[in-house]
């Protein structure tokens, strides 16, 4: 099912919720998954399981976030057999997540660890529909807002987190009166689909016609008060490339939100390169834009900066830590 057959078959109450912890900052270390089914709006089917991730090696930060460590795992299986089981409860269903560029990501690199091909599926993000619904609110992480529709939520249990989305893509299109369908289309939101190959990433980008060139800084102002314990407060940030989800505009801007300082060049004080897709007629033969060939040389001498892809860029707007 792509998300074509999805919009055409009904209103969304009928979708299946997942929820991935990690067990390093690598996205390739899948240490639990949870997942919950729901029929008509209510929770038929429900599954755990822990994963033993690659070396079953953990970060101590990994294991005090969510509590899981090498003694849980050691036993457990590896994530294709995880996967085996969560699969057949996703055949021919939507899947939600809350910040899906977090959990798309982790299933994709741990398949490739594996050399595992899933079978592909339509996604939903129900972080970027709060974004876009509730744009005053400040902050849209799962405990916030599980707070605000008085959603249960054991935070960073995966069961308990699958199920808080899940509940909170039902919540979103009963507060605003819409099918999912219609929620969708009023934010111009195109469903994301999960496939190793052919990756879409969830996302209401609409083609820009202005030059990244001509943006500044100086032209942005937070829409709300950034949060100074966020991941991105204070920070400088630069994009390179061209970004599958958003334009380069709204990614400005959405940095500017989250406290961030963006930058059209890379310098000693960047702290963040966020990849996109580079053209090859451009960069030549190297692959490698200006942008980023200053970065890799700039941390080569030793300069703290970081080069991510546009993934990781949303978990860090997200609150989620990231490598």
């Amino acid at each position: 099912m792509d998300g074509s057959d999805w919009l055409e078959r009904g209103s969304g109450s009928s979708f299946a919720a997942i929820d991935f912890e990690t067990a390093t900052s690598e996205r390739g270390s899948a240490c639990a998954i949870g997942v919950v089914v729901f029929d008509d709006g209510t929770p038929t089917d429900k599954f755990k399981q822990l994963i033993q991730p690659p070396g079953n090696l953990y970060d101590p930060f990994n294991t005090w976030t969510h509590g899981i460590g090498p003694s849980d795992t050691r036993r457990s299986p590896t994530f294709p057999k995880a996967w085996q089981r969560v699969a057949g409860m996703l055949k021919d269903r939507l899947v939600v997540a809350h910040n899906t560029a977090f959990d798309m990501s982790v299933l994709r690199r741990s398949a490739e660890y594996y050399g595992y091909e899933p079978e592909p599926f339509p996604f939903a993000c129900t972080y970027r529909i709060a974004r876009s619904t509730m744009p005053d609110t400040g902050s849209w992480s799962l405990a916030v807002m599980a707070d605000e529709f008085g959603i249960p939520l054991v935070h960073h249990d995966p069961l308990s987190d699958a199920e808080a989305a899940g509940m909170l893509w039902l919540a979103l299109s009963s507060r605003f009166g819409m099918t999912h369908p219609q929620l969708l289309e009023r934010h111009r939101y195109r469903l994301g689909y999960c496939h190793l190959d052919s990756y879409k990433p969830f996302s209401n980008a609409m083609a820009s016609k202005s030059s990244s060139k001509s943006l500044s800084p100086k032209d942005f102002t937070p829409r709300h008060e950034p949060d100074p314990e966020g991941l991105l407060f204070a920070k400088k940030i630069v994009f390179t490339g061209t970004l599958e989800s958003l334009p380069r505009r709204e990614a400005f801007q959405l940095a500017v939100d989250a406290g961030a300082t963006p930058s059209q060049s890379v310098s000693k004080r960047t702290d963040y390169l966020v990849m996109g897709i580079t053209d090859l007629r451009q960069v030549g033969e190297t692959g490698k834009s200006t942008k980023h060939r200053k970065a890799l040389a700039l941390a080569a001498e030793g300069h703290s900066i970081n080069i991510i892809d546009e993934d990781q860029f949303f978990c860090l707007i997200a609150g989620t830590a990231t490598s």
